[in-house]
């Protein structure tokens, strides 16, 4: 009977991950399709693909607002989890560096090829010593590409976690170690000057332990015109997985830019903790944060 479990399960498993790969070939094809019969989306004008494209001009802007991006951030926050309030600090480092762009003379059409990576640590402010709680790593291949004026984004990356050793040797926890590869894909696009939209699926290939194996992410944000006196943002980012019954992490980001690519705001969090080790707590989130996006 055991065995018979076991191989049900694995029949699940695989049935599942059939039903996200299928779901992301259908997205592709169906955007590829659009891009073929939509003329007004093949006759898209450079100022609607400017909101799709980053600082360097290469297709799919970052979602700087999504704590799952590597990017260089520093915020001080309050966290708490039940009764309990804790000063937290949240100290990411991040970047990609792309590899290879093919633009057409047309310019309907760009395919970029880049990789990035970050360390996402969060620090105990309460504590004598501000020791390391957590810190997770991401590291992902990433092929992007713009028709028009829809970007897509196919990222394969892997991401590790870790406690830090004060956290440890002060609350005696049990060292754990998470770590998972998987692929994600999503759309942008960017409807109104300013602003731009995203989201798409993702799925696990290997996970240890074994999580559950589909998520979703999706977001918005907006920034003032470029030349204008004052430059001002907003952001929210949505988060969910199957492993957590898909309860939603949410962030909430709104400020003001103070140079190009760096910019100050006031970040909102809720739902399961960002730390990877403590994804399964429920935290709020709220304090000042600064980022940089290159």
């Amino acid at each position: 009977m055991k065995a018979q479990r076991r191989v049900d399960g694995v029949r699940a498993v695989r049935v599942r991950a059939g039903r996200a790969c299928g779901l992301m070939v259908c997205l592709l094809l169906l955007t590829a399709f659009a891009a073929a019969t939509d003329p007004l989306v093949a006759q898209a004008s450079d100022a609607a693909a400017s909101g799709i494209r980053d600082p360097n001009g290469h297709p799919f802007r970052t979602p700087a607002g999504s704590p799952l991006e590597p990017v260089h951030r520093l915020a001080l926050l309050s966290a708490t989890r039940d009764s309990l309030r804790d000063g937290i600090a949240l100290a990411d480092v991040g970047d990609r560096l792309g590899f290879w762009i093919r633009r057409d003379p047309d310019g309907k059409a760009e395919y970029a090829g880049a990789i990035h990576g970050g360390a996402f640590s969060r620090f105990d402010l309460g504590g004598p010593d501000q020791a390391l709680i957590e810190v997770h790593y991401r590291i992902g291949v990433l092929f992007r590409a713009r028709y028009g004026a829809v970007a897509a984004r196919a990222e394969l990356y892997h991401l590790s976690s870790h406690l830090g050793d004060e956290f440890l040797l002060d609350t005696g926890a049990r060292p754990i170690s998470t770590s998972r590869e998987g692929l994600e894909l999503m759309l942008q696009g960017s409807p109104v000057s300013g602003l731009t939209v995203y989201g798409g699926p993702g799925v696990l290939l290997r996970s240890t332990p074994d999580f559950g194996r589909l998520s979703l992410r999706a977001g918005t944000a907006w920034e003032s015109a470029p030349g204008a006196r004052a430059r001002f943002h907003a952001s929210l980012d949505y988060f969910g997985w199957a492993e957590l019954g898909w309860e939603p992490a949410i962030t909430a980001e709104v400020g003001a830019g103070l140079a190009r690519g760096t910019r100050i705001g006031l970040l909102l969090g809720f739902g399961p903790s960002r730390a990877e080790q403590f994804l399964r707590q429920s935290e709020r989130l709220i304090g000042l944060s600064v980022s940089h996006v290159r």
